[in-house]
């Protein structure tokens, strides 16, 4: 091994280090029995999990993460939300990168504002969006979560789609359609075959994205909402201690089982 390879090593390492080091801590920390945050940890437990709930523990912040309500329906509404989410991407995703491979008539432009959805910040969406439906007098519900989430979610996933659309599948589709193969029957049995691994990996990335986004959700959530504003309004009304620990590792732990799944899709590749 040379001392290229060394100093690469290293440098990747440090960067790892630094990037899930929060993370490490948040999972280690959820497990203490006290609901202080404290390190090191004096005694390992379940408690914040799976825990009895005691009866002066009225405060929701100091019982064990199965037994808030609150918490699961958040769950519920980011599940459902997210899921939508990565189905509107799919589909959003796929019909612009095929529009955009053609030689259209301000393409250019049409791409660079595409990719707006990810560039501004989402303070600004967020604001904009509560304007714009307060002004066409639209109530605020849960598909504007939906709504702003496929918006920013789409611009990722329409990247990632565009890196699939080389020469040679324009290659195949043309020759089928010198056959007098109609255009549905091509992108069916050519082109979809061809790209569902981007497809799914396109609403993957929707779902992770819409999971844990907090800025976009946060102007436009209500009631409970989902599991990333839910946290964050309890925090702005109760102490931080363990349990908010144990209830951002679930959500972690969702989100790398669902890198992990898009990591296997993305190594997959269709002949």
């Amino acid at each position: 091994m040379n001392k290229s390879d060394i100093i690469a090593k290293i440098y990747l390492l440090i960067i790892l280090i630094v990037i899930y080091l929060p993370t490490i801590f948040l999972v280690i920390l959820s497990f203490n029995n006290s609901p202080k945050i404290i390190f090191p940890i004096k005694e390992f437990s379940l408690r914040w999990y799976i825990g009895a709930r005691e009866l002066w523990q009225m405060n929701p912040s100091y019982f064990p993460i199965i037994h808030d309500w609150q918490f699961w329906n958040a769950v519920s509404n980011s599940i459902r939300i997210s899921g939508i989410t990565a189905v509107l991407t799919c589909i959003i995703v796929t019909v612009t990168a095929l529009t955009m491979r053609y030689r259209l008539v301000g393409r250019d432009i049409l791409f660079y504002l595409f990719l707006l959805g990810f560039i501004t910040p989402g303070a600004l969406v967020g604001l904009g969006t509560i304007l714009m439906f307060s002004m066409l007098s639209i109530p605020i519900a849960e598909w504007n979560m939906i709504a702003i989430n496929t918006v920013y979610a789409s611009s990722f996933g329409f990247i990632l789609m565009m890196a699939r659309f080389d020469p040679e599948l324009m290659l195949y589709e043309q020759t089928a359609a010198a056959l007098r193969v109609g255009p549905l029957r091509v992108f069916l049995n050519i082109t979809l075959p061809l790209i569902k691994w981007e497809v799914l990996s396109a609403g993957i990335m929707g779902f992770l994205l819409s999971w844990g986004e907090l800025i976009r959700n946060l102007w436009v959530a209500r009631g409970t909402g989902v599991v990333s504003t839910f946290i964050y309004t309890q925090l702005t009304v109760y102490p931080l201690t363990t349990k908010w620990f144990a209830a951002g590792t679930i959500m972690t732990v969702i989100s790398i089982i669902g890198l992990l799944i898009m990591a296997e899709v993305l190594s997959r590749r269709a002949k």
